[in-house]
C-alpha cells in the first residue's frame, strides 16, 4: 500500500521505533493518529510534526491494554481523517528484573503490554478495516526475540513470539479481506527498551547485545517495506547487522524416525 495520501495510526509513537516511524510516514504524505500513554510527549511530537506539515497530526492519550483508548484511536482517525488505512501495533515494554529471582507478578505486564494488546489492536483493526472495505495493513512490532532465545528477558521473549506466530497465522486475511498483517522482528536498536534493559541487567546484557545492534534508521526501513509490499502478508521482517532487512524464512525440519 503506497503510504501518500493514507490514514496510518501508530501505538507507542512519542518515542522509539513509534516517533521515528511517524516522521518517516509523515514524510512520504501519511496523515497520523498518534497514541501513547505518555501524554507530554505525545502531544509535543504532535505539535512538532504539524509544525512542519501542518494538520497532518493528532495525538491521543492510549493506554494500549485499555480496549476503549484503542477503539478511540479509530473514533479520532474518522473524525479527523475520514478514514483508517494502516494500523501499527508498537507500544512495548522489557523486563525489569532476573525472571529467575523476581517473584512478583511483573511479568504479567510484560504479556498484557507486549502480546495481548497487539492482539487486541488487530482485533480492532480487521473490525474497522473490513467495515470500509476497503482493505488495508496492520503491522506488529515483534523482536528478534520472538525468533531466537533471550536469557535476559524471557518473558519478552515469550510475548514477542506469541506476536511472531500470531501475525502468520493471520496471513489468509490478505486474500479474504484484503488485508496485509505483518511484523517486524528488528535485533537490538537505540530505544528506551534498550536502555532501560542496560541499566537494569547490566555489563552481561551490554556485552550480549553489543555486537548485534541495528540503528533504528534501519528498523523502520523494514517498517516502510511491510506497508508498501503488497506480496507480503503473514511475513516477519527480521533486522540484523549481518543481513540488513529480509524476511525471515521457517525451514520445515525433517520428520523423526519412530
Amino acid at each position: 500500500m503506497k503510504v501518500d495520501g493514507k490514514v496510518a495510526i501508530i501505538t507507542g509513537a512519542s518515542s522509539g521505533f513509534g516517533k521515528a516511524l511517524a516522521w518517516r510516514l509523515v514524510g512520504k504524505g501519511a496523515k497520523l493518529v498518534l497514541g501513547d500513554i505518555t501524554a507530554d510527549a505525545g502531544k509535543a511530537l504532535e505539535n512538532e510534526i504539524n509544525a512542519k506539515y501542518p494538520n497532518r497530526a493528532v495525538f491521543t492519550v492510549c493506554d494500549v491494554t485499555s480496549k476503549s483508548d484503542q477503539q478511540n484511536l479509530f473514533t479520532v482517525a474518522k473524525k479527523h481523517f475520514g478514514q483508517v488505512n494502516i494500523v501499527v501495533n508498537n507500544a512495548g515494554i522489557g523486563e525489569g528484573k532476573a525472571f529467575a529471582t523476581d517473584e512478583t507478578d511483573s511479568w504479567v505486564k510484560v504479556l498484557r503490554i507486549d502480546l495481548e494488546a497487539v492482539i487486541l489492536g488487530t482485533r480492532l483493526a480487521i473490525t474497522e478495516l473490513s467495515a470500509a472495505g476497503n482493505g488495508g495493513v496492520i503491522v506488529n512490532t515483534a523482536s528478534l526475540a520472538g525468533l531466537y532465545p533471550q536469557m535476559h528477558q524471557p518473558v519478552y521473549a515469550a510475548a514477542k513470539g506469541g506476536v511472531v506466530h500470531f501475525t502468520r497465522s493471520l496471513a489468509p486475511l490478505a486474500k479474504s479481506h484484503g488485508i496485509h498483517v505483518n511484523a517486524i522482528c528488528p535485533s537490538f536498536a537505540p530505544t528506551g527498551i534498550l536502555v532501560e534493559a542496560e541499566k537494569n541487567f547490566g555489563k552481561s546484557f551490554t556485552k550480549f547485545t553489543e555486537d548485534s545492534r541495528v540503528s533504528v534508521e534501519t528498523c523502520i526501513d523494514a517498517f516502510v517495506i511491510a506497508i508498501e509490499d503488497e506480496s507480503l502478508a503473514g511475513a516477519c521482517l527480521r533486522v540484523t547487522k549481518e543481513h540488513g532487512v529480509d524476511q525471515y524464512s521457517w525451514r520445515r525440519a525433517k520428520q523423526p524416525k519412530l
